[in-house]
């Protein structure tokens, strides 16, 4: 599990260092745009503050290949490991993984999202509670919209919430108001509907989740939200008889009637609301010529800001390997297992770091790559059934390589491991030959099945063992009689899925044999064979166990 989130960590590091690069340069020519902008119309400003929101939340899309990375990663530092001698009370499972500082950073970043997604969650439930009680005052349409009409005690302004709401919420002092500037404030509010300033605004929530450590983004969000307001005060003063004169006033009575309540408990966030409905006002006093921009204007920086997204999506591929393998604090690891004496593949072995927890399961080529590997000593396990386990005691890895590290193992003479029938044997215990298989009624897939596709490396104390040892699966086991009669031996390579209770659960086929009863006569076996499961720390795990099965004639005088 920790190594798991120790490869997350670094592959989500990774990708996101690109994106906090790119973004900040945008939110950098966001704001220079801004800045440009100053003395025209919120409603320009709202929506190219608005795009900056949507670049931090766009993904990169562009693959940027790195051909030079790759070129430094030849065959150097290739090892091969033969049969090393290893001490029998070696558990790998002695010293368990450790989490890295990236992965606590990762969990740190991850859980800030959550409480902040949370908290705005609980505050918005905890707002419509308070609302809960509102006193329906009438039904009313603007600007085209029927919206329903709401006073509540529990507020100081009007406001409306969801993505597109129905309802507006108005304080008290709503009563006060002549019916002019009360239909402006309803304006506003149906302004607010209108844009879909709802969705927007969660955008925003997220943005600043995501990004709660980037100062710019804050400036950004808080720079959106006061452009939002002034645009909307725009649209409720446009092609009405309240002029911007008397709606302002109208702002500064709301304000001075803003008293502390459940949403406000504090001096300081009075103040900084009170500050916000000022600066409003100062913009719809504010005296200016260039206060609109052009169509044209507004639509070509538009299709600047969209074109210069593009060159600040990108993120780092590299061809035939993984984002990030040749930093120069991590390695990647990747080599063949092979058998000693024939030089053939070794498929579903099992290649461990025990001091970190990473590894990986050789495919059928008898390929692996462990990535995420720091520099320096560490001891590296290779182990399949059937063979010796081989370790390469404090392998020192140096930094800036894509490592090769072979493993030749031996096979080893020890009872079970290799699961032997021959004819004679079965006839000896007097076990009954299997009925060939017909062709018309295949039960096995044609081909075998790639360990990484399905296989995880799981890290064990004791491994999993049959009950009454391999000779257990040997009694199951029985010689298909047409391959019998026709002379053939075979090989069949199995993977079984041992659960936690000790049972049988997938088995599947790493490498078929010649004829096809041999994988039934082999698959039929295993599952009739009852186990005692692995074992981490005291702890039962389901495990993946590679089993060769040897189906062997005697030689011709015998």
């Amino acid at each position: 599990m920790l190594a798991q989130l120790s490869s997350f960590a670094d592959r989500w590091l990774e990708l996101f260092g690109y994106v906090i690069l790119q973004n900040t340069l945008f939110l950098g020519v966001i704001f220079l745009v801004l800045y440009l902008l100053r003395d025209k119309n919120a409603q320009v400003k709202y929506a190219v503050a608005a795009l900056g929101v949507i670049k931090l939340l766009v993904p990169p899309f562009i693959p940027f290949t790195l051909r030079q990375s790759v070129a430094v990663a030849p065959a150097v530092g290739t090892f091969e490991m033969s049969d090393i001698s290893v001490a029998s009370d070696f558990n790998p499972g002695m010293t368990g993984p450790t989490i890295s500082f990236l992965s606590i950073l990762f969990l740190i970043w991850s859980g800030t999202i959550l409480l902040m997604i949370s908290s705005t969650l609980i505050s918005t439930l905890r707002l419509r509670w308070h609302l809960r009680g509102s006193t329906f005052v009438k039904k009313s349409t603007i600007d085209g919209l029927t919206v329903d009409i709401f006073c509540s005690p529990n507020i100081s302004v009007p406001m409306s919430i969801g993505l597109r709401p129905k309802r507006v919420f108005v304080p008290l002092l709503w009563s006060s108001l002549t019916d002019d500037l009360q239909h402006s404030l309803l304006r506003h509010e149906v302004a607010h509907i209108k844009r879909w300033d709802g969705l927007t605004h969660a955008l925003q929530i997220l943005a600043n989740a995501l990004y709660f450590f980037h100062p710019l983004v804050w400036i950004l969000s808080e720079r959106m939200n006061e452009y939002r307001e002034m645009a909307c005060d725009d649209m409720a003063v446009e092609d009405s008889e309240v002029s911007p004169i008397v709606y302002s006033r109208c702002l500064v009575h709301v304000a001075e009637h803003m008293l502390p309540s459940w949403s406000c408990s504090s001096a300081s966030t009075l103040i900084k609301q009170k500050n916000k409905l000022y600066h409003r006002v100062n913009y719809q006093v504010k005296e200016t010529k260039m206060k609109k921009l052009s169509k044209h204007r507004s639509r070509l920086i538009w299709t600047l800001l969209l074109v210069l997204i593009v060159p600040l999506s990108w993120y780092c591929k590299q061809p035939n390997a993984t984002v990030g393998l040749n930093k120069s604090d991590t390695v990647k690891i990747s080599g063949i297992i092979t058998d000693f004496e024939t030089g053939e593949p070794l498929a579903g072995a099992n290649i461990y770091m025990p001091q970190t927890g990473q590894g990986a399961a050789s495919n059928l080529k008898g390929e692996y790559f462990i990535i995420g590997v720091k520099p320096g000593k560490h001891d590296i396990v290779c182990s399949v059934m059937g063979y010796k386990k081989s370790i390469a005691k404090d392998f020192k890895i140096p930094s800036d390589y894509l490592y090769k590290l072979n493993f030749k193992l031996v096979p080893a003479v020890i009872q079970g491991e290799r699961v032997i029938i021959s004819a004679k044997e079965a006839k000896d215990m007097g076990l009954e030959l299997a009925t060939p298989m017909s062709p018309a009624e295949p039960k096995v897939p044609a081909a075998p099945v790639e360990p990484n596709d399905d296989f995880k490396f799981v890290p064990y104390d004791t491994p999993p063992q049959p009950i009454g040892g391999f000779e257990a699966i040997s009694k199951y086991l029985v010689y298909p009689e047409f391959p019998l009669k026709e002379g053939i031996e075979g090989v069949v390579v199995l993977n079984v899925h041992i659960l936690k209770s000790g049972k049988v659960g997938e088995v599947k086929i790493l490498k078929s044999a010649e004829a096809i009863d041999f994988n039934i006569a082999a698959m039929e076996a295993v599952k009739k064979t009852k186990w005692t499961p692995a074992k981490q720390r005291d702890k039962n795990v389901a495990v993946w166990l590679s089993i060769p099965v040897e189906f062997r004639l005697e030689d011709e005088k015998e």
